[in-house]
């Protein structure tokens, strides 16, 4: 098992990409401590995990908060010990963030990219000397393909930019620091892909491969990149889109 002994971090760990992540670690062997907004949905994947023969926690956060970042590092020491890996996969989907203009850009710049910033800081000091590794979950918004919303793109490309900045801040420490670029993965925050054939066939066209992603497939392309397999890199952007930016 890659995670075997192991005690990883997943934010926004309730639902879609991040419980695929979450469920793909623990059977790896990592105690997995999952943080979300929503409690109901961070305790039923817990008890997943915990049925599975699993250890797990299950924290409410809010992932934009910098008490909440603290307070995640603190009972992850508390419940497992050690923190080895952490994922910073929550965020605001671009048609989530409510208010005005500029309300839409402070909130979904603070929960997609300062958050990620904020829990990196709580929980470098607790690594241990070498094996540690950081992933944040960004999009191929990011990368190249934009979006309608200012703020999704910025944010997204922004924590391109902060990895390769941790990267190299913190892997004399032996942490290692990489994102995962995604495309258009299969979750409840893209139901128009179930309901929209004439949506779903201009994705498909769009891609080399002509899929759309799944949770699981986003947490096998994660295990690796936080796993000893990829002990060698950092500081680099995975890309896992289906081939929507080679098209």
């Amino acid at each position: 098992m890659r995670l075997e002994a192991k005690s990883a971090i997943v934010t926004g760990g309730g639902r879609g990409v991040g419980r695929a992540m979450a469920l793909r670690f623990a059977a790896e062997g990592a105690s997995v401590v999952l943080t979300d907004l929503d409690a109901d949905h961070a305790e039923v994947v817990a008890a997943e995990i915990v049925a599975a023969g699993g250890r797990a926690l299950a924290l409410v956060a809010d992932a934009a908060d910098a008490e909440d970042a603290e307070r995640t590092a603190r009972e992850a020491l508390a419940a497992f010990g050690r923190i080895d890996v952490l994922v910073n996969n929550a965020g605001l989907a671009q048609q989530h963030a409510e208010g005005t203009e500029l309300e839409r850009w402070d909130r979904g710049v603070d929960v997609t990219l300062s958050s990620a910033y904020r829990q990196s800081r709580a929980v470098v000091p607790h690594m241990p000397g070498s094996g540690g590794a950081i992933l944040n979950v960004s999009s191929i918004a990011g990368n190249r393909i934009g979006t309608s919303a200012p703020w999704y793109d910025a944010a997204k490309a922004g924590l391109v930019g902060l990895t390769r900045h941790l990267a190299v801040e913190h892997g004399r420490a032996g942490i290692r620091v990489n994102a995962l670029c995604l495309g258009l993965i299969e979750t409840r925050r893209t139901a128009f892909i179930h309901d929209d054939e004439a949506a779903r066939a201009q994705w498909l066209a769009s891609t080399a491969l002509g899929t759309v992603g799944q949770p699981e497939e986003a947490a096998a392309a994660a295990l690796f990149l936080v796993s000893d397999d990829a002990s060698l890199v950092t500081g680099q952007i995975l890309v896992a889109d289906s081939g929507r930016t080679i098209v």
